[in-house]
């Protein structure tokens, strides 16, 4: 059986399928044309393919299930989001996930394109959507596991469009957060810094884990630790992408 990875950038939709790993990327000027591009890595992958799916860079809000209902629904997450990152736009769609992984199992919920979603599931009406927010938690937590620290782990991805951005304290959620395309190393710096102070927390205790494009991590290591994501022993072909991709593919 394929498998295929799909991360959606508007107009950009970027891929690996299989097992090379290859990171493909294709620009979609026209919306209409997404699921023709996903109509022909059908037929590569396979009808059968294990599909999971992803949006870059979408606003994210952790709400802590003591003030949810038992039966929870993205509805009743809406207007604690919307407080946070404003109205949803006219084609957006508000994702609802359980971190059950946490004992105190929050849930996230994160904004995504309707269209994109639509297209995917008309496909491949097997996918799983994926938070790329919820796969960097996950690796937060993996990374504490295998080498355990005292203060928090930042977990990014940050490109010229954007980043993505999580925390944990050991295995506890602290925050997550996203800036928009045109944001320099300097703002996604005093982003993790304001944050950390907002927690009690001196950055220098602090460590973070990045992935995306190296410019923009410069000056970091005045701060805290600073280590690129990596990639892992399968050989890969440069992408800034590839280390995303192997923390998506990861998060189960």
């Amino acid at each position: 059986m394929g498998r295929l990875s799909l991360v959606w950038d508007a107009p950009w939709l970027i891929w690996t399928t299989g097992q090379a790993h290859e990171v493909n990327r294709r620009e979609i000027s026209n919306p209409d044309m997404v699921v023709e591009v996903l109509r022909a890595l059908r037929h590569q992958v396979g009808i059968g393919a294990e599909v999971i799916h992803a949006e870059w860079a979408k606003p994210a809000t952790v709400v802590p299930s003591a003030v949810l209902p038992n039966d929870v629904t993205a509805a009743q997450l809406a207007p604690l989001h919307h407080m946070h990152h404003g109205p949803l736009g006219a084609n957006a769609r508000l994702h609802s996930h359980l971190l059950d992984a946490f004992e105190d199992r929050p849930w996230l919920a994160v904004e995504g394109d309707s269209v994109w979603a639509e297209a995917v599931h008309s496909m491949f009406p097997q996918a799983q959507h994926r938070p790329l927010v919820h796969a960097l938690i996950h690796d937060a937590v993996q990374w504490h596991r295998e080498a355990p620290c005292d203060g928090w782990s930042f977990r990014v991805d940050l490109r010229e469009s954007g980043a993505v951005m999580a925390a944990t304290a050991g295995e506890s959620l602290q925050w997550v957060h996203h800036l928009a395309g045109g944001s320099t190393a300097e703002d996604a710096l005093y982003a993790m810094v304001n944050a950390a102070h907002r927690g009690d927390m001196e950055p220098q205790q602090c460590r973070v884990r990045w992935s995306g494009e190296e410019a923009l991590t410069q000056g970091w290591s005045r701060f805290m630790e600073v280590s690129p994501a990596e990639v892992g022993s399968e050989e890969r072909p440069s992408s800034t992408w590839s280390a995303l991709f192997q923390t998506l593919e990861s998060c189960g």
